[in-house]
């Protein structure tokens, strides 16, 4: 704060120095605005993809959106994949923790644990009707995939906890609906990709100032966040969640965009995140770009091209509705 003594100097300059009052102040550079985010992906690794790719294709019951031969691409809700990734030609090692899990979003808890009983799954922990709380905020079980990564067959229940969640779910529909594979209706209506830190606080402000994913369920320990129509990232602390912290970490999150230019500008300048690659093209197929949270989580951008293999991804692309 200035002295008075020095006041009426202040005054002089600001009127010789200022534009006269008729005059509009210079406008803020325009904000350049990001492409949507179309869809949320995660490529998961495996030593036997053919194995992991029988599981999600044939008990699942997912539908095969991409090949690229050493990836397979699943389409699991309206706007949320999944891609198998042979090791040996992926960014992760199938040896490194496994320290993601998915919420597979459905209403039919007791038919899947019913479909995965008869395929032989690997339980986790197990769905009792008789036994569940009417007043909890989800129901679900837990299996682990051919991989040992964490699935979480889950139903969120009408309460304040998911207050803006429940209005979403009420327009998704189960992927395949009365032709979904698993039987009727036993498609998924969302996903949920779980993710494992030491600070909540910090990794909330850092997802959301970063990407501007909106906020959509607090449970305190755990924060939802909405990153497409039917796809969220669930940011879990780490001394409570199924995972404890680990710096590396066998799978990348990725988000499916019209184009990656802009987004790949962002980030550059973004606090907190680290870049791995430039933009650069896959396959022919796909323009990507790489990089990693203040978590160490691996983050992609993929933009796909129209060319041979791409036609149901782009169509499937094409439809999906904007998330807000």
């Amino acid at each position: 704060m200035r002295r008075t003594s020095v006041s009426v100097l202040v005054v002089l300059l600001a009127a010789g120095c200022s534009p006269p009052a008729s005059e509009d102040p210079p406008e803020e550079p325009a904000a350049v605005a990001l492409p949507p985010v179309l869809a949320q992906n995660a490529f998961l690794y495996y030593r036997d993809l053919a194995e992991a790719e029988a599981f999600y294709g044939e008990v699942l019951g997912l539908p095969l959106a991409a090949d690229f031969g050493f990836a397979k691409m699943f389409h699991v809700a309206e706007s949320a994949y999944l891609t198998l990734v042979d090791e040996a030609e992926g960014m992760h090692s199938a040896d490194e923790p496994k320290t993601v899990a998915f919420a597979l979003i459905t209403e039919h808890l007791a038919a899947w644990q019913g479909r995965l009983d008869a395929a032989g799954a690997n339980f986790r922990s197990r769905f009792d009707p008789e036994a569940a709380d009417p007043e909890a905020a989800h129901h679900g079980f837990t299996v682990f995939d051919p991989g040992d990564y964490i699935l979480e067959f889950e139903r969120f229940l009408p309460h304040p906890e998911n207050t803006d969640l429940m209005p979403i779910l009420e327009t998704t529909t189960p992927l395949g609906g009365d032709d979904a594979a698993a039987g009727p209706g036993m498609g998924f209506e969302a996903m949920i990709v779980w993710l494992y830190y030491p600070d909540i606080p910090g990794m909330l402000d850092f997802w959301q100032s970063t990407f501007g994913f909106p906020q959509t369920v607090d449970q305190g320990w755990v924060k939802i966040l909405r990153t497409s129509y039917a796809g969220f990232v669930g940011l879990v602390d780490s001394a409570r969640g199924m995972h404890s912290f680990t710096e590396d970490k066998a799978v990348t999150v990725s988000f499916f965009v019209d184009a990656v230019e802009p987004w790949h500008a962002h980030l550059e300048s973004a606090e907190g995140y680290r870049p791995r690659t430039g933009i650069v093209t896959e396959s022919d197929r796909v323009q990507v770009f790489v990089g990693y949270d203040p978590g160490n989580y691996t983050l992609e951008f993929d933009a796909f091209f129209e060319a041979p293999g791409n036609e149901t991804l782009l169509e499937q692309l094409a439809s999906v509705r904007r998330a807000g």
